[in-house]
C-alpha cells in the first residue's frame, strides 16, 4: 500500500485535490504516532525526537484543509490501520524499518502537495518534507535490517470467506491464514487440529510452488520436493500428540477453513501432483508464476508463526502423548519410566516437543530456501515483496548456509524415510481428529 502510494504521488498530476494530500498525510502522521509511540530506540535519541516531529508536522498538515477522502487518503489510511493492527508483535527494528517507509511516503505527499500548490509557501509541509529528508538520511547511515524491514511485507487479508459464486485467490487465503494463526496465538488458542491444517496447506503450498517454478524455468531438475516432504514430516510428527480438544463447531474465519481454502485453490489453479509439460503450456504461466511468489513467501511466515505456537504448549503442557512414544531422555526420571512401561499418556513439556519443533525448524529453513529460489527464478522487473525477498537472500548467503540446508535435508530424509516404516500414533476420538483437517 505504501508502494502504490508512492505511485501514485509520483505519477504526473491529473485530478489529485490537495485535501487528498493533506489527509494522507494525517494518516501517516497517525501510524509514525503508533511507532515513536513504542520506541525506536532504548531510549531518548535524535532518531527518536526526529520521528516524533515528523509525527506532528504530518497531523499538522492533516488539520489544515478538511478531510474530502480519495484514493491517496484511502491508501493511507489502510496502511495506517494494519500497521496499528500489527504494532503488538513489532519489535525496535520493525518500527525503524517501518518509519523509514513512512517517512518516504510522507516526503512524497508533501512534494505532491507543493506541486498542487506551486505560488504557496506553506511551512508546514516543508516541515514535513524537511523532517522527512532528516529521517531518510539516518536509514542511509544505519538502514533497516532485512529481518526488520520485513513486516512491511505481511498480506493484507480479505475480511471473510467468499460467499457462494465468489472466488478467493490463493493470496488472499494465505495473507488470511496468517491472520487467523495470529488471532490463535495472541488469545493462546492455537490447537492442533487448527497446527495440522495450517502444516498440510503449507505442504500443498510448497509442492505448487515447486512445480510451477520448475515449469516456468523449463527444467524438471530445479523440482526441489524436500520443502514440501519437511512440512510432511512436521505433520506426521504432530500425530504423536492429542491436545484433548473435542470436536466443535468451526470458526468460519479461523485457521482451518482458510487453510482449506489455500490449499483448494491452489490445487484448482495448479493441479494435484502437476504435469509439468501442461504447466508449461499453460498460457496463464506468468499469473501463476507470480501467484507461487507471493505465497510461498509467506511460507517461512508461517513456519515462524508455528514455532511460537509449540514453545507454547511446551511451557504449557496443554499436549498428551503416549510416554513410550516421546523422545527418550537420559537419567530419565522414575516416574516416567513406570509409565513408558504401562503405557499410559502423559503431558508433554520442554523437550518432549524437541523433535516436532525441529521438524519445523527444517520446513521453515528450507522454506526460506523455496521462497528465494521462487524469487530468483521470477523477472527482477516487477519486484513483489522486495523487503521479504531481500530478507530471503541475506539468508542463502549466509555463511555456512549450504552446509545448514543440506544438514536439514538429509535430517528429513531420514526421518521421513524412518516414519513410513513405523506406525504412526493417532489421537484418540475427539481429540482434534485423525486427519490434517
Amino acid at each position: 500500500m505504501l508502494d502504490a502510494l508512492a505511485d501514485r504521488t509520483a505519477a504526473p498530476i491529473t485530478d489529485v485535490a490537495i485535501e487528498d494530500a493533506t489527509g494522507a498525510l494525517a494518516h501517516l502522521g497517525r501510524a509514525l504516532a503508533g511507532m515513536t509511540h513504542d520506541g525506536l530506540t532504548a531510549g531518548v535519541s535524535r532518531r527518536q525526537q526526529t520521528a516524533a516531529q515528523l509525527t506532528a508536522a504530518c497531523t499538522t498538515v492533516g488539520r489544515l484543509w478538511p478531510r474530502t477522502g480519495g484514493p491517496l487518503t484511502d491508501l493511507a489510511g489502510a496502511a495506517a490501520d494494519v500497521i496499528g493492527r500489527d504494532r503488538a508483535s513489532m519489535g525496535r527494528a520493525h518500527r525503524w524499518a517501518v518509519t523509514v517507509e513512512l517517512a518516504e511516503a510522507a516526503d512524497h505527499c508533501a512534494r505532491l502537495a507543493h506541486r498542487l500548490l506551486p505560488h504557496a509557501a506553506v511551512a508546514e509541509l516543508a516541515a514535513v518534507h524537511r523532517l522527512a529528508v532528516a529521517v531518510e538520511r539516518d536509514a542511509q547511515g544505519d538502514p533497516p535490517t532485512a529481518s526488520g524491514a520485513a513486516v512491511l511485507n505481511r498480506l493484507v487479508p480479505v475480511s471473510g470467506l467468499p460467499r457462494a459464486g465468489e472466488r478467493v485467490t490463493a493470496v488472499d487465503a494465505a495473507a488470511a491464514l496468517t491472520a487467523a494463526l495470529d488471532r490463535a496465538l495472541r488469545t493462546d488458542g492455537l490447537t492442533l487440529r487448527e497446527f495440522r491444517a495450517a502444516v498440510a496447506a503449507a505442504e500443498i503450498t510448497s509442492d505448487s510452488a515447486a512445480s510451477v517454478v520448475a515449469a516456468a524455468a523449463g527444467d524438471e531438475g530445479m523440482r526441489p520436493l524436500l520443502t514440501a516432504v519437511a512440512w510432511e514430516l512436521t505433520g506426521r510428527i504432530s500425530m504423536t500428540f492429542e491436545d484433548g480438544h473435542r470436536a466443535r463447531p468451526t470458526d468460519p474465519h479461523g485457521v482451518v477453513p482458510w487453510a482449506r481454502s489455500l490449499a483448494d485453490t491452489l490445487c484448482n489453479d495448479v493441479g494435484s501432483n502437476a504435469d509439468l509439460s501442461a504447466l508449461r503450456d499453460r498460457g496463464d504461466l506468468p499469473r501463476l508464476t507470480r501467484t507461487v511468489q507471493e505465497v510461498s513467501n509467506q511460507l517461512p511466515v508461517l513456519a515462524d508463526r508455528l514455532v511460537a505456537g509449540v514453545d507454547r504448549w511446551s511451557r504449557t503442557g496443554r499436549l498428551y502423548a503416549a510416554a513410550r512414544d516421546l523422545p527418550r531422555m537420559d537419567n530419565m526420571p522414575e516416574d516416567r519410566v513406570r509409565e513408558v512401561i504401562a503405557g499410559r499418556r502423559v503431558q508433554a513439556r520442554g523437550a518432549d516437543l524437541d523433535r516436532l519443533r525441529r521438524a519445523l525448524a527444517s520446513a521453515g529453513a528450507l522454506s526460506s530456501s523455496l521462497a528465494d529460489a521462487v524469487n530468483r527464478a521470477v523477472s527482477p522487473a516487477a519486484p513483489s515483496q522486495r523487503h521479504l525477498a531481500g530478507l530471503y537472500a541475506e539468508r542463502a548467503r549466509a555463511p555456512g548456509r549450504g552446509e545448514r540446508l543440506l544438514s536439514h535435508a538429509d535430517n528429513v530424509a531420514e526421518a521421513i524415510a524412518g516414519s513410513r516404516c513405523a506406525p504412526i500414533t493417532t489421537p484418540a476420538p475427539g481429540a482434534g481428529g485423525t486427519g490434517r483437517y
